[in-house]
């Protein structure tokens, strides 16, 4: 057990900050965390969450952080007050997917014939996955790291100076606000918009169309809506809703869907995740003698790997302690 009286502190209230807030309460730490933004103006909030690393690298960590948090998935599946569910997902592969290796770590999954499906692909595949309803999640996770003793307070934390001497570790999980605080110019946007459309008792199962470029095809029922998908574009640093995105998207996924004709719209959403060619998750001393533990970069797969990079972040903090 860590010495309670060491104080950690967290930047960011997004998944990546809560997640890593609750294992080191778990580890016995002594926890606040900082946040610039209201809880419901986070990119996770906003997300349309399933497992699957998707634009998050290199796949050696990645696969083994994405293990660590389907196995905590799989621990609280259909607790309705998580929100987790598992879902059959087909994924279809316009271009080759770099992310496929994920179907490997999964208990559950076969090849499909995309054409089975009108869909000419360069290979397709069912399997069965963790998705997680933000909206009943999110808040959740925040709870049990408030009953667990974290404390939250709004604050724009500019550098990391202005936290020490008061604690005596930071643990920097400002997802696309990395590249300002730790000054990081590989850190880049990619900006997410999702529409939502009312749930269907005709669609229970999510389909994913994979291309390479800024956009792909998403269906994903969650217990009180659907979510539509989207856009994945880099280096767009706008958080403005784009109609020509949105009537995109609906044209798209109607089209493999045909049933969600039959669904009302309810609004549009943009969320800017992490870019960066690896995820950046280390120990940095400072030039005081100080340390930053960084956890950003997580691209669009910060639900896929956010349990499994909290506890490298315990165990680099119990290390740190020692």
């Amino acid at each position: 057990m860590s010495d309670r009286s060491k104080k950690i502190a967290v930047i960011g209230q997004g998944l990546m900050g809560l997640t890593c807030a609750e294992r080191l309460l778990e580890a016995g730490f002594n926890v606040d965390i900082h946040s610039k933004d209201e809880f419901w103006n986070t990119t996770s909030t906003s997300a349309g969450a399933y497992w699957w690393p998707h634009k998050a690298y290199p796949e050696e960590r990645v696969s083994k952080w994405a293990k660590e948090t389907y196995e905590v998935y799989k621990s609280v599946r259909n607790q309705a007050h998580t929100g987790v569910t598992f879902q059959r997902h087909r994924r279809f592969c316009l271009d080759p997917d770099d992310s496929a290796y994920a179907r490997h770590l999964v208990d559950e999954w076969e090849r499909i014939d995309g054409h089975d499906y009108g869909i000419d692909c360069v290979e397709a595949f069912s399997v069965i996955l963790p998705v997680i309803d933000v909206p009943i999640y999110m808040p959740f996770l925040r709870n049990e790291v408030v009953k667990k003793g974290g404390r939250i307070q709004l604050r724009d934390v500019g550098c990391f100076t202005d936290l020490f001497p008061e604690y005596d570790l930071i643990i920097n999980c400002t997802g696309v606000g990395a590249g300002e605080l730790a000054n990081d110019r590989e850190v880049f946007s990619i900006r997410g918009q999702v529409i939502r459309v009312s749930a269907s008792s005709e669609i229970t199962e999510s389909t994913r169309i994979y291309k390479a470029r800024d956009e792909f095809t998403l269906v994903l029922p969650r217990s009180r809506d659907i979510i539509l998908g989207g856009t994945a574009q880099e280096n767009d640093w706008s958080l403005e809703v784009r109609d020509e995105d949105t009537e995109e998207i609906l044209r798209r996924c109607q089209e493999i869907v045909p049933a969600l004709v039959d669904c009302q719209f309810m609004g549009a959403s943009v969320g800017l995740r992490p870019g960066r060619k690896v995820i950046r998750l280390e120990l940095e001393r400072l030039n005081d003698g100080k340390a930053v533990i960084h956890n950003y970069g997580h691209g669009g797969g910060g639900f896929t790997v956010a349990w499994g990079c909290a506890n490298e972040v315990r165990d680099l903090a119990e290390h740190y302690f020692c």
